[in-house]
């Protein structure tokens, strides 16, 4: 056994580097086995022909994945190799920022540690969505920020003018930090007197000029990608349920040992609000809580999606290390302390494991890694009626199956979406396309067929297939083909 005087001996920095390296180890391993989610598959799509913008999203992930898929090609881990990377540099980070701000290396393992085991950075953040590269850019610009407040360098404000563009063309969300810099700036006068100067204005215009091409490719576009985020904004409805699941959803996804001491250092920072010291947790919070406070609007009249908090999350992690390091006298807190790492990582470990096992993709019941699995096989029966029925090309309603059966062909240019087409205006297609047969892929439960006759009339069912895990169905999908369909179709679309 190891004597007390050799466990303090450890460095904490070795620990943090080595779990990190083995965590990321075994996510490239295992997420190399499990097959795309829809929207990973459509933003694949996107990487085939890189843009300054698109009609959902900011660029940032078409470039990652186009830049992967060049290195390990068109595959799953080809997709997910920077998403994956990014969880390592954002422990990296999450570690660093806590040693700029408390200048403790067991405090800063912990964090580093601890935002490894919140659920949703262990799950959502490994698929290759806008959320990885935005809560990258969102840390690396923390970081940037609580070196400039520790240094008092002003020239700082540059890198941290480039992070948070690079952040903002990563999803809009990154937006909502900007007002967090500015929300800091008039709260902490001693920030305010070392800080301020030209220098954060000119950080200001690097992150505007980094973020412009995004907002020309949107001029150029009539505003189609800001229309579509910003139009989530409503006033006008009364309170429902989502404040509830938002609540209970973000207390699963943040891992509740470290929610309840991030609630436990808000506590504190709200105690403490009178006092002349602007603390380190205050800086954190501070800069989260436009965001914070803007999806609890949101959630008063819509939905939010778990993982659109994902950015302020290593925050809430480095907040939370440190209301452990201070709760260490109480028995029951000091033993939820030492158990948040190997619950929250072990259950990340095992469902990881799980699904990519044959047992995963076999089980018996529901769970939301369906989402991924089946459309391999799906895509091989469809291409079996293609060449039945000599079809060249093959419609689809959905961008999400459209990215699943261009990316499991050989011809990815020849599955298109025939419904909501200003999805594709970063592609060019031959309009010659469709004036060849085609197959149209239709969920099979749903009466979209009676609205797609005024848009497809020579049209005729051909058979059906299903998406499946295992023994379960998944969903079905009727097969009908096109004899003709009209010569606009891949420009204005059907209207459903």
């Amino acid at each position: 056994m190891r004597t007390e005087s050799e466990a303090q001996s450890i460095n904490p920095w070795k620990v943090a580097i080595l779990l990190s390296a083995a965590l990321t180890f075994y996510r490239l391993i295992i997420l190399a086995q499990i097959g795309l989610h829809p929207d990973e598959a459509y933003y694949w799509l996107w990487s085939r022909v890189p843009s300054a913008g698109y009609y959902d999203h900011a660029p940032m992930i078409a470039w990652w994945i186009w830049l992967s898929t060049r290195l390990l090609g068109d595959n799953s881990l080809g997709v997910r190799l920077f998403p994956i990377l990014s969880v390592l540099v954002v422990s990296g980070a999450t570690f660093v920022t806590s040693w700029e701000l408390y200048r403790d290396r067991r405090l800063a393992t912990r964090a580093g540690v601890w935002v490894n085991a919140m659920p949703l950075i262990g799950f959502a953040a490994l698929l290759a969505t806008p959320d990885a590269p935005s809560t990258l850019f969102w840390t690396l610009t923390i970081w940037a920020l609580a070196w400039l407040r520790r240094s008092g360098d002003r020239r700082i404000w540059l890198l941290v003018g480039v992070l948070a563009g690079l952040g903002c063309l990563s999803k809009y969300t990154n937006l909502f930090l900007g007002l967090g810099i500015l929300l800091w700036m008039i709260l902490d006068s001693e920030a305010r007197k070392r800080l301020y100067g030209p220098y954060m204005f000119i950080g200001g215009v690097i992150a505007l000029a980094v973020f412009s091409p995004t907002i020309i490719w949107n001029f150029e576009h009539h505003w189609v990608s800001f229309a579509k985020q910003f139009g989530r904004i409503d006033n006008g409805q009364p309170p429902s349920w989502h404040t509830l699941e938002f609540l209970a959803g973000q207390f699963g996804l943040a891992n509740p040992a470290i929610v309840i001491f991030a609630a436990i250092a808000v506590r504190t920072v709200w105690k403490r609000r009178r006092e002349a010291d602007f603390s380190p947790a205050a800086f954190l919070l501070v800069l989260s809580a436009p965001l914070l406070i803007y999806m609890s609007l949101h959630s008063l009249h819509s939905r939010v999606q778990g993982n659109w908090l994902a950015p302020v999350y290593p925050a809430m992690a480095i907040m939370a290390a440190e209301a452990a390091q201070h709760s260490a006298d109480s028995h029951h807190l000091n033993r939820m302390m030492r158990w948040a790492a190997p619950a929250g990582i072990g259950l990340i470990a095992v469902f990881f494991f799980y699904f990519a096992s044959p047992l995963g993709q076999q089980a018996p019941f529901p769970s939301p890694a369906d989402k991924l699995m089946g459309w391999n096989e799906l895509s091989a029966d469809i291409a079996q009626y293609k060449l039945l029925h000599d079809a060249n090309w093959i419609g689809t309603i959905d961008y999400g199956v459209t990215g699943e059966l261009a990316f499991n062909t050989d011809d990815p240019q020849h599955v298109q979406e025939i419904a909501s087409r200003k999805r594709y205006s970063f592609e060019t297609i031959d309009p010659k396309l469709v004036e060849t047969p085609g197959l149209l892929v239709v969920p099979a439960a749903s009466d979209i067929l009676e609205r797609l006759r005024s848009c497809l009339p020579q049209m005729e069912p051909v058979g059906e297939v299903a998406r499946r895990a295992g023994k379960r169905v998944l969903e079905r999908y009727a097969i009908l083909k096109i004899k003709q369909a009209p010569p606009d179709i891949l420009s204005k679309g059907c209207a459903l």
